[in-house]
């Protein structure tokens, strides 16, 4: 029987036309792909970031019930009184820090003297985890500010960072002279520095004060220790022990992330050129708005568009340490300056933010 011959077969591989179909396609995938992994990451990170601040609202609420009252927004050393005001004082964080299971980092706190010397060293480098907001990457870092950076020791210190603020309300203001020391803004907010280093002349909040309802008053918010601006340190503030405006407090003055887009080398038509008032903005890496904690313990997403004055209808007036309008009589309230009082009387509508 006679075999007929193999017919040999030619296999058929791609052509460079069809490959460069295939990888296309692949391209177009991963590029619809990789925003919507980034944007679950960062819906994921927002969870995180308001799952910290209810965190710290319970802390607020265990403060209140043993001392009956919400911290204040600074409170000051022995030694604070006679070596001037430059971040000497102890913030909010620092007051709240034995409800945040960190009581060993309160106990070993010097409170007689300074917070800016070795001996609180320990403290300033304390990292605590829920003052970290995971899209702010930069807050887990340790720095050694030196003294240029308001330290009254001349050799760095470490010092670890916080990515929230306390609220003080619509406005803030700074001393008279070099030589006094942080005064209350305008007294509204649900937290505030004290009106003389002694902490006699202000009391602080209670939570039965805020008659405008916990429900409607802003506690604390997201406060990015990145860049808030352009031109700016994006290290500079934040720093977690301070009390100091743009440290750990920040006001309503402008809208969230209002100073994200703009270069602190432009003049501010209102005398806010110092770059102190872009860090006493609240601020975030998330997009669209800020995380912020009401007096009730609940979280809300604040946008950038919310309904707000303008501020640039505000005047600072220099070391007079006042604020007015400009022409006169302050700006109508929006509803994030409204928010951000606590006993102002505004009615806010459950759907205006």
């Amino acid at each position: 029987m006679l075999c007929s011959p193999l017919v040999r077969r030619h296999r058929r591989g791609f052509t460079l036309i069809e490959l460069l179909v295939v990888i296309s396609i692949i391209a177009v995938l991963i590029a619809l792909l990789l925003p919507a992994v980034q944007a679950a990451r960062e819906a994921a990170r927002r969870a995180q970031c308001t799952n910290n601040l209810k965190q710290l609202g319970l802390a607020f609420h265990n403060y209140a019930s043993v001392n009956e009252t919400l911290p204040m927004g600074d409170f000051f050393s022995r030694s604070a009184l006679t070596t001037g005001w430059i971040r000497q004082q102890f913030g909010p964080w620092v007051a709240l820090s034995q409800f945040l299971e960190q009581g060993a980092a309160y106990n070993a706190l010097n409170s007689n003297i300074c917070i800016y010397v070795a001996q609180n060293s320990t403290v300033n480098g304390i990292g605590i985890s829920l003052l970290w907001c995971p899209s702010d990457a930069g807050a887990v870092n340790l720095r050694y500010p030196g003294k240029d950076e308001g330290w009254d020791d001349s050799a760095p210190l470490p010092m670890t960072f916080s990515s929230y603020a306390t609220n003080l309300g619509p406005l803030y203001y700074y001393p008279k002279g070099d030589t006094q020391y942080p005064l209350i803004n305008n007294n509204t907010g649900a937290v505030y520095h004290v009106g003389h280093p002694d902490g006699t002349s202000i009391s602080p909040v209670k939570l039965a004060g805020i008659t405008d309802g916990t429900s409607n008053t802003l506690l604390a918010g997201d406060h990015a220790y990145g860049e808030v601006a352009k031109s700016t340190d994006p290290y500079g503030p934040n720093w977690w022990t301070s009390g100091v405006g743009g440290d750990t407090t920040a006001a309503t003055l402008f809208p969230p992330n209002f100073f994200k887009t703009w270069d602190a080398a432009e003049a501010v038509p209102n005398k806010f050129a110092s770059g102190k008032n872009y860090t006493m903005t609240f601020n975030s890496f998330h997009p669209g708005g800020c995380n912020f904690l009401l007096c009730d313990g609940s979280v809300r997403f604040i946008k950038n568009t919310i309904n707000s004055w303008n501020p640039f209808q505000v005047q600072y007036n220099g070391r007079s340490a006042l604020y007015t309008g400009v022409g006169g009589a302050l700006p109508p309230a929006g509803v994030y300056q409204s928010l951000s009082t606590r006993n102002g009387g505004e009615v806010i509508s459950a759907d205006a933010y």
